[in-house]
Parts: C-alpha cells; sequence; structure tokens
C-alpha cells in the first residue's frame, strides 16, 4: 500500500514537473505577448476595448473547455474504458466530439448576434464613449468563434492526458502566442494603417491562433487511434452520463473566472484603464498558477479517477494531499515575492511605450492583494477536481453559487460605499476565493470521512516560514538594489533579477536548513532526473 501511495506521488511529481517546464515556456511567451500588447495599447480605452471583447468568449472557454469540459470527460471515459474496452470508448469520444461542435457553433452564433448587448453591461464607464462601445462589439464579435476551437481543442487534450501525454497540450498555447506576437510585430512595423488601431490585430490573431492550436492536436490524438469522422449517437448512456456531469459543473467549475467577470464588470464603473488594469494583473496571478498549480490539478484528475474507481480511498487521499502541498511550495513564496516585489515587476515586464508609471501603479496595486489568493485558488481547483473525479458535480455548484454572491456584494461595497478603487476589486475577489476554499476543503472531508486532508502539515508550515524568511531577505535586498531611480531599463532588469534569484536561493536555503521534507524530495526527484539523462548521455 505504502509503496503504491509512493507511486503515485512520484508520478504526479514527474508529470508535473514536465509539464509544468512546458507550460513555463508557454507563459513565458505569454508575457512576452502581454508585453508587446501593453506596449501598443497601455492602458487606454483601447486597452480597456479589447479586454471587455476578449472576456466574454474567454469566459465561455472556461465553461465549455478547460476545467469543466475535461474533468466531466475524463471520468467517464476511464470508467467506459475500464468497462468495456478502447473501441467503445473510441466512439465515445467522436459522440462527444460531435455533440459539442454542435452546441459551440449555436453558441457562437448567438454570442456574435448578441454582443453589443453583452458588452454594454460590462462596459459601464464606455457609455459615454461610442467609439469604445463600438470598438469592444466589433472586437468581441471576432473573437467569439475563438471558443469553437480552442474547446474542441480541450476536448483533446483529455484524452492525451488520459494516455499520459501531458506536455502536447500543455505546449499549444506557445503556438497562440507565437501568432499573436508575430501578428502583431508585423502589422505594427510593415502595415502600421491597415486597421484603424492595433487592438483588431490582436483580435484576428486571437481568432487564427485558436485555430492552430486546435489542427495542432489533431495528429496526436489520430496516432492514438480515434477518429474525428461525424458520430451521432448522443442516446448512449457514457454521453448522457457525461452530459449530467457537464451542466451543472458549468458554473462550479468556472466560478473563477465569473469572479472575473463580476470583477470586470465593477472595475469598467471605476474609470478609464482600471479594466486593463486589472486583465493585466490577472495575467501575471495565473502565470503562476499555470506554471506549477494548473499542471499539478491537470496530472492529478486522471490519476485520482483512477484510483476512485478502483475504490483505493486512502491512495487518493494522499494523491490529494500531496498535490495541495506541492502547490503550496510554489503559491506561497509566490505570494509574499509579489507583495514585495510587485511594483518592480510589473515595471519591468509592461512600463513600455503606452504603458505609464500610472498604469504600473494601477496594475501593481491590484496584484498586491490579488496574490493574497494564490494559494486557495489553486487548491480550490484541485478540490474540485477531487468532487468531479467522484463524479459529484452538485457540491461544487452550490459553493460557487455562493461564493458568486459573497464576491459581487463585496465588490458593491469596496467600489460603491468604501470608495478603494481598483484594490477593492482584488480584496474582493480574495475574500470569495478564502470562502470558497474553506467551504469545499470541509464538505470534501466529510466526503471522504476523513479528520484531515492535509496530512503533514508541519510541512506547509515550514514552507510558510521559508517564505516569510525569503520575503524579509527580498525586502533588504530591494531596498539597497533598486532604490536608485536614475538606472537604466537594461540595469534596472538585470537587478530586479538578480533580486529575484537571490529571493528563490535564500528560500531554498531555508526550506533545506529547517528539513521541509516536501520540499527536499522534490528537489531530489528533479536532479536525479537531470543526473540520470546527463549519465544516458
Amino acid at each position: 500500500m505504502s509503496e503504491n501511495k509512493n507511486v503515485s506521488k512520484e508520478k504526479i511529481a514527474k508529470s508535473s514537473l514536465k509539464m509544468s517546464l512546458v507550460t513555463t515556456i508557454s507563459r513565458v511567451f505569454g508575457l512576452v505577448r502581454d508585453q508587446i500588447q501593453a506596449t501598443l495599447l497601455g492602458t487606454t480605452f483601447i486597452a480597456d476595448a479589447f479586454a471587455i471583447g476578449f472576456i466574454l468568449p474567454n469566459l465561455l472557454r472556461r465553461l465549455f473547455a478547460e476545467g469543466n469540459m475535461v474533468a466531466s470527460f475524463i471520468p467517464v471515459f476511464t470508467e467506459l474504458e475500464k468497462e468495456k474496452g478502447k473501441e467503445e470508448s473510441k466512439k465515445f469520444f467522436r459522440a462527444v466530439f460531435t455533440l459539442l461542435g454542435l452546441i459551440l457553433i449555436g453558441v457562437v452564433a448567438v454570442g456574435i448576434i448578441i454582443s453589443p448587448l453583452l458588452v454594454n453591461i460590462l462596459y459601464k464607464s464606455g457609455k459615454d464613449n461610442i467609439e469604445a462601445l463600438s470598438l469592444a462589439s466589433d472586437l468581441s464579435r471576432i473573437m467569439f468563434p475563438y471558443l469553437l476551437f480552442i474547446s474542441l481543442a480541450a476536448l483533446m487534450q483529455g484524452v492525451l492526458n488520459i494516455r499520459g501525454y501531458y506536455y502536447i497540450s500543455a505546449a499549444s498555447p506557445i503556438l497562440l502566442n507565437t501568432v499573436i506576437i508575430s501578428m502583431a510585430l508585423f502589422f505594427y512595423f510593415f502595415m502600421p494603417n491597415f486597421f484603424s488601431n492595433m487592438a483588431y490585430v490582436f483580435a484576428f490573431a486571437v481568432l487564427l491562433g485558436g485555430f492552430v492550436q486546435f489542427v495542432y492536436q489533431m495528429p496526436f490524438v489520430h496516432r492514438q487511434g480515434f477518429s474525428f469522422k461525424p458520430y451521432f449517437n448522443f442516446k448512449d448512456p457514457y454521453v448522457i452520463k457525461m452530459i449530467k456531469l457537464f451542466a451543472p459543473g458549468i458554473f462550479g467549475a468556472s466560478i473563477y473566472q465569473i469572479n472575473l467577470l463580476v470583477s470586470t464588470a465593477f472595475a469598467g464603473a471605476i474609470g478609464e484603464g482600471r479594466v486593463s488594469a486589472v486583465t493585466f494583473a490577472t495575467r501575471i496571478h495565473e502565470f503562476v498558477l499555470g506554471v506549477f498549480a494548473v499542471s499539478v490539478a491537470t496530472v492529478m484528475l486522471p490519476t485520482l479517477s483512477k484510483l476512485i474507481t478502483d475504490n483505493k480511498k486512502d491512495e487518493a487521499v494522499e494523491t490529494l494531499s500531496y498535490s495541495l502541498r506541492l502547490v503550496a511550495l510554489v503559491t506561497i513564496p509566490a505570494t509574499f515575492g509579489f507583495i514585495v516585489l510587485g511594483k518592480e515587476i510589473v515595471r519591468m515586464i509592461f512600463e513600455y511605450g503606452a504603458f505609464s508609471s500610472k498604469s504600473t501603479y494601477l496594475v501593481s496595486s491590484a496584484l498586491r492583494y490579488l496574490s493574497i489568493s494564490l494559494f486557495f485558488v489553486a487548491s480550490y481547483r484541485i478540490l474540485v477536481q477531487s468532487f468531479y473525479a467522484m463524479k459529484d458535480m452538485k457540491t461544487p455548484v452550490y459553493i460557487a453559487f455562493f461564493t458568486f454572491i459573497i464576491n459581487a456584494v463585496s465588490n458593491y461595497l469596496c467600489v460603491y460605499v468604501f470608495k478603494f478603487d481598483i484594490i477593492g476589486i482584488s480584496i474582493s475577489s480574495v475574500i470569495a476565493n478564502i470562502v470558497s476554499f474553506c467551504i469545499l476543503y470541509v464538505l470534501l472531508m466529510r466526503k471522504l470521512a476523513v479528520k484531515s486532508i492535509i496530512n503533514k502539515k508541519i510541512e506547509i508550515v515550514k514552507t510558510a516560514v521559508s517564505s516569510l524568511f525569503m520575503a524579509a531577505s527580498v525586502y533588504g535586498v530591494k531596498y539597497y538594489l533598486l532604490s536608485n531611480a536614475a538606472d537604466s531599463r537594461i540595469f534596472f532588469i538585470f537587478k530586479v533579477f538578480i533580486v529575484i534569484l537571490l529571493g528563490v536561493l535564500s528560500y531554498s536555503i531555508i526550506n533545506i536548513v529547517i528539513r521541509n521534507d516536501d520540499f527536499i524530495s522534490f528537489i531530489n526527484m528533479f536532479v536525479g532526473r537531470l543526473f540520470r539523462k546527463f549519465v544516458r548521455k
């Protein structure tokens, strides 16, 4: 039993690490994309219009694709393949692919038609600017078909994840970002007057990038023996079972994005630049989530689903506990890092061209408070995946609805009553994310009939202590190295990297000194993997 637990833990850690390395490259490309967007659009009304135009198809992407689609598809697929074999599971994939495609075509068509109405609801500060409203509506219509391609790509991702090919789908966003970066640079330097503004270039690039992501994964899925030929057996019991899991989970799996939508609507009511500032802060926030936390959640779902299907409860709980502790190793120090060094990081990444020092202030203010929720957002995703692995889609829905109310009320109080400006948006998100995590954690304990999900809590305490020492060292070095405002741009970036490197080094040393077993075992596994590769060569 103990040996099996160790195998599961090692599998999750190794697969998460491999996926994280690919995802890190993808996120770096994403940051370059955001840098170019910030340089060309800044936090102007054009940037706000693009953010509003993109948030609608992007929200639906989260509803139909990443979290909910994969979470409802994998447990049913795993059960079907175990009970009836691979040939039946291939037919199941074809039926789901066909059904999802038909539904998405309808959703995209409706979305294109009602985009102006949705934009008017979300873009409160743009009501006095007809040009901004018109631009946001146009951009939304251009980008809505992106939903079709990216959602079908997410379904293929589920198949590849089940087969253990996590890195293939993790690499697909690199293609999206490459398309956006290439088109932005091409039109800016060679055809600057082709569109009335650069926001149109970014919108068409998103659409093309989504199509490229879709086409990219098809050969890999086909090699696994799956066909894309339409199959209309929608009355299949397993298809119906997936729909029953998928439908209620649409809201529950995507509460983070729905709350972001609410926050965006309130940010749009504060004034110009707030929507884009929240968007840029969220991008940095999600960089950490995407690099490791989402990778852990993605890898954990197929493993947890199989353990639960095989009635291995103890191993499932151990897998869940280890996943949460792994997430803590990254998100807790990242929170302290953003609190201490957030302004400098934002300035280093974005402060070029149209992105002014005022923009840096807005984004870093939002990021500093938003980062408090990093561990809770990442862990919430893992808890939701655990409910889905047990085919319980309803519980996260109830919690999501309650959290949605808390977030909306908090936003209203912070924006309209306490006048906290953009900081209030972040505070509201933090409150909602912490509450949702705590409630779901308690309910999952009861469902699993255990006194605690996270064992070895002392390791998380050690992670927090190491993070606190890291923050203190970064704070001291920051004012020694970064206090000279006359530094050149290159020299400033160099010094920020030095401060970050020293922070990582101090965090690692303290973890080793106080014997954080999770950190040490993870590092040993990583170093051992590199050593084995070196020996083979």
